[in-house]
């Protein structure tokens, strides 16, 4: 990397310091519009955290919502600055190492000990055919993207293997030294689920086998903990504020949950003090 960004700044190119400092001599960028990069970032970050511990679906909902839209701004802004920087020095060097890497990659044989292009091959390539290679590196990797090893570790025939995860030696018969990315990842991902399945009760099937929804599923159980606390325990019925008939759904560890809305057309369109405070488990 460092070789290639000397290289650069010989050709010319600013590095992205120098970049940055000119464009804001110009009034191209300012101080102001990289504090609001920060700044949703900031606020990205803090919702993300938020909504693992909100106890209800629709709130979380309203919070994932929320985080899309300030990441979509967030990528607004930052393509933004980065067509006014153009490219930079460390662009070069990222780009030209990245290459470099691809070269590591290929080999002539099977058992990989000899390397398709030596260092001066590799530098006489056209342009297009290392984009070509990258394209071919690329369709490689999306074969075997996380969301891949996921599917495939939650495949019916590799659960006998799941409790093994934690042992690389008993899986792989390897130290961890000699493992590839992809099958650590492979134990990584089978360790999690192992610990999903072993201590979240009540899984429905038809999420067995889909990452995202038994993540999320496990998330939701260990929340609803929290959400019981809302409530008094020796409440005959309990009203959860802002709660969703799917919310309620969600809470059935919540003995006697009501619908407010329901109690509140039940009762011909409005609830007293009284009756409020019945509903929250008070004897009045």
């Amino acid at each position: 990397y460092e070789k290639y960004k000397k290289l650069a700044i010989a050709k010319g190119l600013e590095t992205n310091e120098e970049r940055i400092k000119t464009i804001k001599e110009d009034g191209m960028w300012s101080d102001e519009d990289d504090a609001k990069i920060s700044n949703l970032k900031f606020e990205t970050d803090n919702l993300k955290k938020t909504i693992k511990s909100v106890p209800l679906r629709s709130q979380r909902e309203k919070l994932q919502l929320d985080i899309d839209t300030k990441l979509k701004t967030l990528d607004k802004y930052k393509r933004n600055r980065k067509e006014i920087i153009g490219k930079t020095a460390e662009d070069y060097a990222t780009q030209r190492s990245s290459d470099e890497i691809l070269r590591f990659l290929l080999f002539k044989d099977e058992e990989l000990t000899e390397h398709f292009f030596n260092e001066e091959e590799f530098s006489e390539l056209e342009t297009w055919e290392v984009l070509n290679l990258g394209d071919i590196q690329l369709k490689i990797s999306e074969k075997i993207n996380d969301l891949r090893i996921q599917e495939a570790v939650l495949r019916p025939f590799f659960n006998m293997y799941l409790s093994f995860c934690d042992d690389p030696n008993a899986f792989y018969h390897k130290p961890v030294t000699h493992l590839t990315i992809y099958q650590m990842r492979v134990l990584l991902y089978g360790k999690i689920f192992y610990n999903i399945f072993q201590h979240v009760e009540d899984i429905p099937d038809s999420i067995k086998e889909d990452p995202e929804k038994l993540m999320a599923f496990s998330e939701a159980q260990r929340n609803k903990g929290g959400s019981k606390n809302l409530v008094r325990d020796d409440a005959d019925g309990s009203v959860l504020f802002g709660a969703t008939n799917e919310d309620v759904k969600d809470l059935d560890g919540v003995s006697g949950g009501v619908s407010l809305s329901d109690q509140i057309e039940k009762h011909g369109g409005k609830l007293d003090m009284k009756q409020m405070m019945r509903l929250a488990g008070h004897d009045v």
